[in-house]
């Protein structure tokens, strides 16, 4: 293994070592908490038909309806959120942590899940090939003894034609947490093991009072009231790497699989740091970055935000898979030509009760809500099924740049912000529904039939 100073990874000898870690970890801080309610969406399609136009798909036809999904490293309630996101999928959730595994189960219980597996293996020895439509690892394998054969496992579990979605650190986020990490063991007096309790009291006196005002102290301010689990899983990781875009690309590229586009997430939403695009004042400088290839583009907008640029989350395939990569330009085109509605489902929710136990909420609400951005708002509005985007850009006198089409494309037909599903997706989902019907109402009149045929016997 290589040592390097760019991460946490003093306690790394060999795969199997780390994972027994890992295990102990999360054992100890199963992570997250359970939150306070799990909400899913009536229409059992909308998340599969968001994630296909996340990653350009205006066909509705880079996942199918009835994927299989695997959440390697499924933590406590990835899988659960997974399994209501897509209940017509097959879901199955994989961790190291028995607890992390308990709890999954317990809530899965609780909320009459049915469509999720759950296991207790180790991502380094796992054998799926060519096997899920849609794999799901988010800030997994930086925690690996060996993120890149990590990386490999997903690589060959995921279908030809399948998509990963992978979170990994990004480098410029992690500076403090992974010196502050090594740092604590230092002050334990024993680098070379791990006593998580000696651990977490350092660290808890260090979040009440430390010496100075600088960095550090206002990363741990942020932890003065947070859970065991939230300020573990941040200072007091046992392995930790981190990436840049480039890093990562090479990474990936060396598992045969290619960076597709990046996957807006619930932390870059509430922060307003989803967008890899950069805005320039000079003309010349701005039309010279917006024709640079994605990734190049990427690469220099992590350099120049530097910790403020997203997170490295993103959506990505096989290099070999037969479906050439669009560019963010080719879907930004694509997305002006393409005709939209409005989406609309309605969204439900458990919510847990005074004894923690989930329970189904009689409330719902009509999802998504009106989006509050004026501009946004007023795109929505103008949609009506006949006119094409580019159209409704020119009517609202909306700039067809690079940037302000894609901005609007990321906010209006991704997963993070679903208010607009293309017309004939919409169709075809009507066909298959009278189709469905149709089928339905056949199966009915034979069971009728054969009803009518019993012949009456007596009983006693």
């Amino acid at each position: 293994m290589i040592k390097t100073d760019e991460g946490n990874l003093v306690l790394v000898e060999s795969i199997d070592s780390v994972d027994e870690l890992n295990a102990k970890f999360y054992g100890r801080f199963p992570f997250p908490w359970r939150p306070a309610r799990f909400d899913y969406l009536v229409d059992p399609y909308f998340e599969t038909v968001m994630l296909n136009q996340s990653v350009g798909d205006w066909e509705d036809r880079t996942v199918p309806r009835n994927l299989k999904i695997w959440i390697a490293g499924c933590g406590t309630n990835q899988a659960i959120f997974t399994a209501l996101r897509f209940p017509k999928a097959t879901v199955l959730g994989s961790d190291l942590s028995v607890e992390s595994l308990e709890l999954c189960a317990k809530t899965a219980k609780e909320l009459g899940i049915l469509n999720l597996e759950l296991r207790e293996e180790s991502l380094n020895h796992v054998s799926y090939k060519n096997q899920f439509d849609y794999v799901i690892c988010t800030g997994v394998i930086h925690h690996n003894a060996d993120p890149h054969a990590a990386l490999g496992k997903l690589a060959d579990a995921l279908k030809p034609t399948g998509i990963l979605e992978l979170m990994v650190y990004n480098r410029y986020h992690r500076i403090i947490t992974s010196a502050f990490q090594k740092a604590i063991r230092i002050l334990r007096e024993n680098t070379a093991s791990v006593d998580f309790e000696s651990e977490l009291s350092i660290v808890k006196k260090l979040i009440d009072k430390f010496p100075i005002e600088n960095s550090v102290a206002n990363l741990l301010s942020d932890y003065r009231d947070s859970p065991e689990p939230a300020i573990a899983d941040t200072l007091m990781q046992p392995v930790e790497y981190s990436y840049t875009v480039e890093s990562l690309e090479d990474m990936a590229a060396s598992c045969g699989l290619e960076l597709v586009a990046p996957c807006i997430n619930i932390f870059d939403k509430a922060t307003k740091t989803f967008s890899w695009n950069m805005e320039f004042s000079d003309p010349e400088l701005q039309d010279h970055y917006d024709s640079l290839p994605d990734l190049r583009r990427w690469q220099a907008s992590n350099l120049l935000l530097f910790e403020k640029s997203p997170l490295l989350w993103f959506y990505l395939q096989h290099k070999d898979c037969g479906r050439e990569r669009k560019s963010e330009r080719q879907i930004c085109e694509e997305f002006l030509q393409t005709k939209f509605v409005r989406s609309s489902t309605t969204q439900r929710s458990y919510v847990a009760g005074d004894d923690g136990t989930y329970r189904l909420s009689s409330n719902s609400v009509s999802f998504p809500p009106a989006p509050s951005d004026i501009l946004l708002r007023k795109v929505v509005d103008s949609v009506d099924a006949k006119v094409s985007m580019r159209d409704i850009f020119q009517q609202l006198e909306i700039d067809s740049t690079f940037q302000m089409v894609n901005q609007l494309r990321l906010k209006l037909t991704t997963i993070a912000f679903p208010y607009l599903r293309t017309v004939e997706v919409v169709e075809n989902e009507s066909v298959d529904e009278q189709e469905q019907g149709i089928k339905a109402k056949e199966l009915k009149e034979a069971s009728l039939q054969k009803f009518k045929n019993i012949k009456r016997r007596a009983v006693n």
